[in-house]
């Protein structure tokens, strides 16, 4: 009984005093539309690149192995050492610039989106320029890496299994003839990595599980925008309302009724 009574006078009072939840809603609003206006302009560049498994040099038989292998592509992009080498190729540490050249820094203003036509590499950044070369080197960073680890891939293919899941073995073709082909599978890694010799161990752990089988190219250089993207005023402005409306109802139900509002 003593909850029903609480609940029908915190509902009274919210009632008698609308006027401060709509007049706080609007300011939480206008809060909201101010703080989006004053957002610093941002532009945006990226940069395509196409990475995927050679089908002609390659059988692979399940879509749990070329997931896992893209797995693997995603965290070489995104790497420490990758984004620190994008950064040094894009001269970043010259003062002045926008973006730093830490790894950590530069996580703030990229983003990786894998689409059907091959990995977007995205960059924003404070001016048009700082983005568009950042894109750039970041691709062409990404593609020395790729081939680098596909190189030491081809060096110790026969050994990726013992450490990384998706890995492939060299098999005779399916038609019987002289050319062997690439069978992918994907397992639990099997062995210790104890057993593998030093040196094959090494080529394993730098081919960072990027299968012996991948094509890679520069589908489309950097390219920035010429206007800087549009920060979402409206989302900003709702929740602006929606939690100035939320303090005001707190106010109303809380404060105690003046004589006025009996």
């Amino acid at each position: 009984m003593l909850l029903d009574l609480s609940l029908q006078e915190s509902y009274r009072r919210a009632f008698l005093r609308w006027q401060w939840i709509f007049a706080a809603a609007m300011v939480g609003g206008l809060i909201g539309y101010i703080w989006s206006a004053a957002r610093p302009e941002v532009y945006q560049a990226s940069a395509m690149l196409g990475i995927g498994i050679d089908r002609n040099r390659a059988r692979v038989p399940d879509d749990i192995t070329v997931r896992q292998a893209s797995d693997r592509v995603r965290a070489l992009l995104l790497a420490d050492d990758t984004l620190e080498q994008a950064a040094l190729k894009a001269d970043l540490a010259v003062p002045g610039s926008s973006l730093n050249l830490s790894a950590m820094a530069l996580r703030e203003h990229i983003r990786l989106a894998e689409r059907p036509d091959g990995w977007e590499l995205i960059v924003f950044g404070e001016s048009a320029a700082d983005a568009e070369k950042l894109a750039g080197a970041w691709a062409e960073a990404s593609l020395e890496q790729i081939s680098g680890a596909t190189f030491h891939a081809l060096r110790a293919a026969e050994w990726q299994h013992v450490v990384y899941e998706a890995s492939c073995r060299l098999q005779p073709a399916d038609d019987g003839s002289a050319t062997a082909i690439w069978l992918c599978t994907s397992a639990p890694p099997e062995g210790e990595a104890e057993t593998i010799p030093l040196y094959l161990l090494a080529e394993v752990e730098a081919s960072r599980g990027i299968l012996p089988v991948f094509t890679y190219s520069l589908l489309r250089e950097a390219e920035s925008t010429d206007r800087p993207v549009a920060w979402a005023t409206g989302p900003l402005v709702l929740a602006g309302a929606i939690l100035g409306g939320a303090v005001g109802v707190a106010a109303a139900v809380w404060r105690k009724p003046s004589p006025a509002d009996r």
